[in-house]
């Protein structure tokens, strides 16, 4: 009973980051199309708000269902090379994707947040090292979306394609 609850939830926070996958190509097009026009600052706004908030309350919610649907299902475990190589790859990709997370995406929001500040109808020019770092998350974005990507659909086919 407990499992199906933290699986249905797994679930959920899942389908909040396939949400994160599907708008990131839209608040892109909308940042990158607004570059240099009135307005700018509140794409780019968007565009952070709408990925720390999906992909933290997503990333959280995945990392903490899964973890204890390991912990809950005597039939998985951490890291087991020998069974559930499918379980085995989404968690390296969870670490990979964690270590992303804290060393590249975290810090380079942190700096562009700071640097478009908090007012946003102010229509000053964005240095060129904002544009640099805005580069740097929609490559990083892009990664983190393709890890998703495979980590979903080693979920869906794992019954598909062998333990």
């Amino acid at each position: 009973m407990i499992y199906l609850l933290i699986n249905k939830l797994h679930i959920i926070f899942a389908g909040m980051w396939l949400i994160n996958l599907a708008a990131y190509p839209i608040l892109h097009s909308s940042v990158v199309h607004n570059k240099n026009k009135s307005g700018e600052k509140k794409f780019i706004h968007l565009y952070l708000t709408f990925a720390n908030l999906f992909g933290m309350i997503g990333g959280l919610g995945i990392l903490v269902t899964g973890i204890s649907m390991v912990t809950v299902n005597p039939s998985y475990g951490f890291f087991q090379f020998t069974v559930n190589h499918w379980l085995t790859a989404k968690q390296i990709l969870m670490v990979i994707l964690l270590v992303i997370l804290g060393v590249k995406i975290i810090p380079t929001s942190k700096k562009v947040r700071a640097a478009i500040g908090t007012d946003f109808e102010k229509s000053e020019q964005l240095s060129d090292d904002v544009y640099n770092n805005l580069n740097k998350l929609f490559k990083w974005n892009t990664v983190i979306n393709i890890i998703v990507l495979i980590n979903f659909l080693l979920a869906i086919t794992h019954n598909f394609i062998g333990k």
